[in-house]
């Protein structure tokens, strides 16, 4: 039976591409309304179950009046049809009708609820750009979308369940202690007035202590994901006594901020004892002199009493969800802070698929800072013609890796236009265009699942192709090896979390076979075989030479001696191109590129295979480079540009 409540709705929708609501309110409106029929059939049934509470307690008071007044000889001849409908719908109709108002709550609406608001802000996350990610930690960024989730269901399940069961219940009570006698009202009066001051007091209080609860477990969170994630570089930049005296204060204040909170809570709850036990002896205390006047029956005294009980019970519980409630809230506005931030990078409504004739690439007068007026690219224009291959050099920070990354649409230049065959790329959907771009980065980290998976992506993938791909990657060899944890091999093995199992040269060739896989039109390499060894990299670089082969290839290079063959080089330097042209003209121009092809191949070309691409790749009339000069050192041009 409990299975007809599962699936009201589906939990997760496709096609709504709507930025969540940055407000509490409307994020809870908009993202639960599928779930409006249930909310509407989940108050009605809380509205039933705490009337029959009342009412039973009633009829018990009214019971023993009867049975006090009455004969024994008579009352069951008299009384057993009332009698036995009554058991009947105690037993029968009260038990279904709570099993409906706990399935509804917990299983139709809750569970729902949360995977909706879950799935929601995972869907508008997942589809911010590259650069959104940079500017905050991805364990955070994880924790408000799961805790946002489960913040949204449980601010709105204390709202459609505890609330509306307490209010109709204290209504409810009211209504019985007035059908008794009216003055039994002036002790629950006063109760209810003090209770509303109370609450008066506490709310705003409790708000702002959960608010900076909230702040202080964020900045924790922050701290365990940072550290854990770089535990390597935090272990080799020492300081342990520093560092462990900055995680304590951290630690420290959001001990404080739940002290402060526990405060209120513990002052609030002792507070309510006291209203509670003068709210019992008030109207233990009137009934008896309503029932010595004669008044009132003891019956429906009695009934009054365990009402009193009842309400102060509630009281606590009703103080219990408006803690739940501002501290769900709380942590729903913290998690929206991050969730529902608007795309920074969005498609324009109505947006095509990008359909590649030739790829030819241009630039034209792009400029990006990313909002800082400085760094990035500077009024850059440069046209790639189809099937060129163009190597892009610079010093750290010229621009090169902004210029990949605005072609791919990790960020939208601030001004000037990128198209691909003459359509800007703002105009397609972000899909298509990296579809069709191969991208083999130097920082080659993989996804936490199968060889299979980082090659041909989630899904239905062909082995025979996968193979293909690592092969001419030189990656067949290591793969066929590869076990994990669990037993797993080959392609079904697992890399770990960023491709930790893997060497980082064993990530490259699999990032190389994932660009020969995707086989797309676009090629994009930012220092793609830096981490090869020399063997591996003599290995593939045919197959590199021969997947170029008619694509449009863009090449960053730090080692020169790389991109020596490509047919055009163009040069950066603080975001403007400075020199272009192939290798021999830039090298007799004596500029910034013959500056730093000397500074490499005399003295920082590392290997064998670097100096041999350094005497091949001269010019006829540059005098040979004296051997004396190629030491076997590190290359200190090769680092990241970003």
């Amino acid at each position: 039976m409990l299975g007809l409540f599962e699936s009201p709705v589906n939990p997760f929708p496709n096609g709504d591409d709507r930025t969540p609501g940055a407000s509490v309110r409307r994020f809870l409106l908009e993202e639960l309304r599928p779930l409006r029929l249930v909310v509407a059939a989940a108050i009605a049934t809380t509205i039933m179950c705490a009337a029959i509470e009342v009412w039973l307690i009633g009829y018990t008071g009214r019971l023993v009046d009867t049975l006090a007044a009455g004969s024994p000889d008579t009352f069951w001849p008299e009384r057993a049809p009332e009698l036995l409908t009554v058991a009947g719908f105690v037993l029968l109709i009260r038990p279904l009708i709570n099993l409906v108002s706990e399935a509804l709550d917990d299983i139709a609406f809750r569970a729902n609820a949360r995977s909706l608001a879950r799935w929601r802000a995972h869907r508008h996350v997942s589809r911010q750009s590259v650069g959104w990610f940079r500017d905050d930690l991805a364990g955070r960024i994880a924790t408000w979308v799961r805790d946002g989730g489960d913040a949204a269901s449980t601010a709105a399940y204390v709202v459609v369940h505890t609330l509306v069961f307490v209010i109709v219940y204290i209504a409810g009570s009211v209504w019985v202690m007035s059908a008794i006698d009216v003055r039994l009202l002036l002790p629950l009066g006063a109760w209810i007035v003090a209770y509303a001051l109370l609450m008066r007091w506490a709310v705003p209080r409790y708000r702002r202590a959960s608010e900076r609860l909230q702040d202080a477990e964020s900045a924790l969170t922050g701290l365990l994901v940072d550290s854990y994630a770089n535990v390597d570089t935090l272990a080799l930049l020492g300081g342990q006594s520093t560092r462990v005296e900055h995680d304590r204060r951290l630690f420290a204040v959001a001990r404080r901020a739940h002290l402060n909170l526990q405060r209120i809570e513990v002052t609030v709850n002792s507070t309510m004892m006291a209203l509670g036990s003068a709210l019992l002896v008030g109207l233990v205390g009137y009934g008896i002199v309503l029932w010595r006047t004669e008044a009132t029956p003891l019956g429906l005294v009695a009934a009054a009493l365990a009402l009193s009980f009842r309400i102060t019970s509630m009281g606590e519980w009703l103080l219990d969800a408006v803690s739940a409630l501002f501290g769900s809230v709380g942590a729903l506005r913290r998690a929206l802070r991050t969730v529902a931030q608007p795309l920074a990078v969005a498609d324009k409504p109505g947006a095509s698929p990008l359909g590649v004739r030739g790829g030819a690439i241009s630039f034209s007068e792009v400029s990006h800072h990313y909002g800082r007026g400085e760094g990035g690219l500077d009024h850059l224009s440069l046209d790639v013609a189809a099937g060129e291959r163009v190597g892009i050099v610079g010093r750290s920070g010229a621009g090169k890796s902004t210029l990949v990354g605005l072609l791919l649409r990790f960020h939208d230049a601030e001004s000037g236009t990128i198209s691909i065959d003459g359509t800007d790329i703002t105009d397609v959907t972000q899909e298509s265009l990296r579809a069709q771009i191969s991208m083999v980065a130097q920082d080659a980290t993989l996804l936490h699942r199968s060889i299979r998976e980082n090659i041909a992506g989630p899904g239905g993938a062909d082995d025979a192709q996968i193979e293909a791909a690592l092969r001419r990657a030189s990656a067949d060899g290591f793969v066929a090896t590869l076990r994990d944890a669990d037993g797993r091999t080959g392609l079904d093995a697992q890399v770990g979390e960023r491709g930790v199992r893997l060497s980082g040269g064993q990530r490259q060739r699999i990032a190389l076979a994932r660009a020969f896989y995707r086989n797309a039109p676009i090629l994009v390499m930012d220092e793609a075989t830096s981490a090869l060894d020399s063997e591996a990299e003599g290995a593939i670089h045919d197959t590199l030479g021969e997947v170029m082969t008619g694509r449009t290839v863009i090449a960053i290079a730090h080692r020169l001696s790389t991109i020596a063959h490509m047919d055009r080089i163009v040069v950066l330097d603080a975001g403007r191109i400075v020199e272009r042209g192939t290798h021999a003209e830039l090298v007799r121009r004596r500029g910034l590129y013959a500056q730093l092809w000397t500074r490499q191949s005399g003295g920082f070309l590392g290997t064998t295979v670097d100096q041999n691409r350094a005497r091949a790749y001269l010019p006829p009339d540059i005098p040979d480079i004296p051997d004396a000069r190629i030491a076997d050192t590190q290359d200190v041009g090769h680092t990241t540009d970003r």
